[in-house]
């Protein structure tokens, strides 16, 4: 089987690599072309080499391999020397070795498998079926695609046009800023938190002001871990069945994590922070329930996950926006990306020295940002939409894009259309799972592609079987 990854960065080396261990296990040759036009292994994310750029999701969630947990934890232990816990966090660059190793090991293993340096200029299928990536390195076939592009930031607010507008991503770009420079700093999301993490570790002196339209940072939590049993999953499956058709389904999961919060002697509306407790005030209670053990919803932040994920196709379009608006938005999406502890408490160093404030959560103008040198554009990610390619490939009808500008998949086997072999993974898919911009999320929407190609290549063989 020939399969051709558009994109190299983390979700496509990851989908590769699942991929490639998967076909290889059962017997299944396969050749693997994975097109990226600028640094492999890096994407946008994984674009940095500081030690101080903490991966946000913990060791034992960040296994490429789906069935084993202490993947990247035995990775750090035997090639790096870490004497890490599956709950702990690691530099980011720590990540993109791991990956460059798996990826190694896998190619040494399969018979064919290479990246191409080259830009993507799109997608098509002819009319026997058969996908074609069309790119400035030519024309190549294959007998499925896989589209990982991942997505940029969305571009800067029209007030601050005109200033020094740069990314979060590369973060070591941020060491080229001046010291003593006065930075705006829009959006208070995991990519602002990192941008403030590095400005602390190299140093810089100058005021830093944060904008963002919540006023909120994400939570701040200790460890994360899979638990041993997917508790409120079970609940929730055990229990919907008994719902009227027309309730809120996604509301039965809040319900069992209110009763579980409860049971360990906290109030769901404890980890609801008060606007009045946006910035420092936010951060210090929150650092304060870390230290004291309070976080209580931390050992079942993975089940909520998954059990998100497990409804999450089966919402509909008005369903998914009343989550969003009611849960998403103010408080769950807060537990659910939570900051690490160690960036929470670097993050509330510099609030203690006066050095960060927050200007507010009102429209900005240019009488507000007129006076920084810098401004670091963190407002979050551009729908898929966006992409050029991708855009190109919904005007031929290849694929559709959801109602949040995601591009839409089957849910089971992340194709396009059921009929055609292309797929999409990562950050791209908005929507159409509950998460799509962890390693976690990739490495399980990559095994769902794997069982599918796995399915491609039965089919292929039963003219041959049926002749024996």
């Amino acid at each position: 089987m020939k399969i051709g990854i558009v994109g190299g960065g983390a979700t496509g080396i990851i989908t590769s690599i699942v991929a490639s261990n998967f076909l290889r296990s059962r017997q299944r040759p396969v050749t693997i072309d994975i097109f990226e036009s600028g640094l492999p292994f890096r994407g946008r994310a994984f674009n940095t080499d500081s030690d101080n750029m903490l991966l946000n999701t913990s060791v034992g969630v960040s296994s490429i391999d789906p069935f084993d947990d202490r993947g990247f934890h035995n990775y750090l232990k035997h090639h790096e020397g870490s004497p890490v816990g599956l709950g702990d966090v690691v530099p980011r660059d720590a990540a993109r070795r791991y990956f460059q190793s798996e990826y190694a090991r896998a190619s040494r293993e399969t018979s064919n498998s290479r990246i191409i340096p080259a830009r993507v200029d799109h997608v098509s299928v002819d009319e026997k079926g058969q996908p074609w990536v069309h790119s400035n390195a030519g024309l190549n076939s294959y007998d499925a695609i896989v589209l990982a592009t991942g997505l940029q930031f969305k571009p800067a607010p029209e007030a601050v046009q005109g200033l020094n507008v740069i990314s979060p991503y590369p973060a070591d770009r941020l060491s080229g800023i001046d010291k003593d420079a006065s930075i705006l700093l829009l959006g208070g999301s995991l990519s602002a938190v990192d941008a403030l993490v590095h400005l602390a570790s190299v140093g810089h002196r100058g005021p830093i002001r944060i904008h963002s339209r919540s006023g909120m940072f994400p939570a701040v939590r200790r460890q994360v871990v899979k638990p041993a049993s997917r508790t409120l999953l079970e609940q929730y499956l055990a229990q919907v069945e008994t719902r009227a058709p027309n309730e809120l389904r996604s509301f039965l999961l809040i319900e069992l994590l209110d009763r579980y919060v409860e049971r360990a002697g906290m109030r769901l509306a404890d980890f609801f922070p008060a606007a009045s407790r946006g910035g420092f005030g936010q951060l210090d209670r929150e650092i304060h329930l870390c230290e004291d053990g309070q976080n209580v919803w931390e050992p079942v932040m993975m089940d909520i996950i998954d059990g998100l994920n497990h409804i999450w196709p089966n919402l509909l379009a008005e369903e998914k926006r009343h989550f969003h608006e009611l849960v998403i938005g103010p408080w769950l999406g807060r537990l659910v990306t939570a900051m690490p502890l160690r960036n929470a408490v670097i993050v509330r160093s510099l609030f203690e020295r006066g050095q960060l404030c927050s200007i507010g959560t009102d429209e900005l103008t240019a009488q507000k940002v007129g006076c920084y040198h810098i401004v670091i554009n963190a407002t979050g990610l551009q729908r898929a939409l966006a992409d050029p390619l991708l855009a190109s490939m919904a005007n031929y009808g290849s694929l559709r894009f959801n109602a949040s500008g995601g591009v839409a998949i089957d849910a089971l086997s992340h194709r396009l259309h059921v009929d055609t072999p292309i797929y999409a993974n990562g950050p791209i898919i908005q929507d159409e799972i509950f998460t799509a911009n962890s390693v976690y999320s990739a490495v399980h929407g990559a095994h769902r592609i794997a069982v599918d190609l796995l399915g491609i290549t039965n089919r292929k063989e039963l003219p041959a079987l049926s002749g024996l």
